[in-house]
């Protein structure tokens, strides 16, 4: 029987995560997601499926239910053009059949290939990690209507993190120094927290064992999610992405730094939007930066424009969520990027 009551929805949605973030095959990880997933919409068919972030080809970690002739067309590129229509990528959001907009029996996917095979209702979410990358989809198929419900399509949404990370083919260290440029700047951490080369990786002065940032990088990677964040250096700001690896018996974490354009915020913008992320108000804000508050009122004022975001709690959503955060240690009395 499928689960009803919010708050069992509320722990499987902690199961799933336990699972999703816990060391081994992800593929058998993903076949558990798909087993927990069943208490919550009893679905005949189901699938979690990894891309490729090069080619854009699909790696099926796990599927049950689905015909040969079903899978081809849920892998194909025209279904990946259909989700990029329907902005899931960009959102994160599981669609079903009945949420889908106009009238369902005009999307190919429902008329030409779920209902034919018998599927009556059912969900798509596009996966995307902590910074916003796309790196996979779940699909789940039922035979009847009253399924997924608003509880469970609502507790399936706030997985999608989880989920992301596990589609996740760059956490793996072979991977994402493939990814690298050639000479790009970044460094591989072990469990403790020491740094290890990265064949082909150019050094860079901010990337040594002990340093503030690795200590950043070490306290973020500790959540075994992906995350990325802001770093000042003398005259330039640095966008540093941290990634933990699974799966590799060396390296636990890579952190890479490129260059970021600040434009259209300013350097001393970008700290008082930290701040504000952070939940201080303008006053504490004042004296964190040492700045009068008539100057955080107009510095506010400034990025809600240049964000066009209607208020500040929008501004700081929308820098969490594109990475536009100051990574810092916390140093009582001295200012933000003084490091």
């Amino acid at each position: 029987m499928a689960r009803s009551n919010a708050a069992d929805a509320m722990a499987l949605v902690g199961e799933v995560g336990a699972i999703a973030s816990s060391p081994g095959d992800r593929r058998v990880r993903a076949t558990e997601v798909l087993e927990a997933l069943n208490r919550i919409v009893p679905h005949v068919a189901a699938e979690i499926v990894s891309l490729n972030p090069f080619d854009g080809s699909v790696e099926v970690l796990s599927s049950h239910g689905y015909s040969s002739a079903v899978s081809d067309r849920l892998h194909s590129s025209e279904f990946l053009e259909l989700m990029n229509f329907l902005k899931l990528p960009e959102t994160g959001k599981p669609v079903r059949m009945r949420d889908l907009p106009g009238n369902p029996l005009d999307n190919w996917a429902v008329a030409d290939v779920l209902i034919p095979a018998g599927y009556r209702e059912g969900m798509t979410m596009c996966l995307r990690t902590p910074d916003g990358r796309f790196t996979g989809f779940l699909n789940l198929s039922v035979e009847s209507t009253q399924h997924p419900s608003d509880l469970a399509r609502d507790a399936i949404a706030s997985m999608c993190s989880a989920l992301g990370a596990l589609t996740d083919p760059l956490q793996n260290a072979g991977w994402i120094q493939v990814l690298l440029n050639e000479g790009s700047r970044a460094v591989g951490l072990d469990a403790a927290g020491s740094t290890v080369a990265l064949p082909g990786s150019a050094g860079h002065h901010l990337l040594v064992g002990g340093s503030d940032l690795i200590k950043v990088a070490m306290h973020s990677s500790i959540r075994q999610s992906s995350s990325t964040f802001l770093w000042p250096d003398d005259d330039e700001v640095l966008r540093v992405r941290v990634v933990p690896c699974r799966g590799d018996e060396v390296i636990s974490t890579v952190v890479s730094l490129d260059s970021f354009d600040l434009t259209p915020l300013s350097r001393r913008e970008l700290e008082v939007l930290t701040l504000a992320a952070e939940g201080l108000s303008n006053q504490e804000i004042s004296e964190a930066l040492i700045i009068g508050m008539r100057t955080v009122a107009t510095h506010v004022e400034h990025i809600l424009h240049k964000l066009e975001a209607p208020n500040r709690a929008a501004a700081a959503a929308y820098a969490l969520r594109e990475g536009l955060i100051l990574g810092r240690v916390d140093c009582p009395g001295r200012p933000i990027g003084q490091r």
